[in-house]
């Protein structure tokens, strides 16, 4: 059955967010003496909320440390991402929101990340709009999917990600999982998905 509701989760599906936290990271790292980290170990940490995000990034940094640096990382991530713009997107992003829209499908954001990060990621990227619904700052995506859910159909609902905790959560709804191989999705979690999407342009064999 084709699908007439889509449900996206934010970063690294929709957003290439990894850059701007190692951008913020940089900026801080010399006054928190901080470990070494790349790009994987950015992407391994996404989905996690709140401080427990930058516990799993430096599991050898002191916990005050990750108290005062949370925040301070926060708002540097997010001036990054308002300089960056859209094109902290994944390519074709923008394209594959539009065509949806046109063709009539309802789109929703189900995101761990804080409400601060979620709107001001959106704002900055300039896709706000396209979204009737906008869940985000919530440990469990499970809960934020059924609620999106209600009493629908889940016949005609994907759940978009590039995590387990995606999968999990369209799962848990009785809908189709479709995994974000343009983004974070790495390749030994492509099982847990229905479908893999090559490119964003995919997503529209299921509408």
């Amino acid at each position: 059955m084709k699908k007439r509701h889509i449900i996206f989760d934010m970063d690294g599906t929709l957003s290439n967010t990894a850059k701007a936290t190692l951008t913020a990271i940089d900026q801080v790292r010399d006054r928190f003496i901080l470990p070494p980290i790349d790009d994987s170990g950015v992407r391994d940490a996404m989905g996690i909320a709140g401080l427990d995000f930058f516990r799993k990034m430096f599991p050898t940094v002191a916990e005050d440390v990750i108290v005062k640096l949370g925040p301070e990382v926060d708002a540097l991530e997010l001036a990054s991402i308002q300089s960056l713009g859209a094109t902290v997107l994944f390519p074709g992003v923008i394209e594959m929101l539009e065509t949806l829209r046109q063709a009539g499908i309802k789109m929703y954001i189900a995101s761990t990340g804080s409400h601060v990060h979620v709107d001001g990621t959106l704002q900055a990227t300039g896709i706000k709009h396209y979204f009737e619904g906008i869940y985000s700052g919530e440990p469990a995506k499970i809960d934020m999917v059924r609620r999106i859910l209600g009493d629908a159909c889940p016949s005609e609902w994907a759940m978009v990600g590039d995590m387990y905790k995606d999968s999990e959560a369209a799962r848990g709804s009785n809908m189709m999982a479709l995994g974000a191989g343009f983004g974070y999705l790495a390749e030994e979690d492509h099982p847990l998905f229905d479908a893999v999407l090559t490119t964003p342009a995919d997503l529209q064999k299921y509408v």
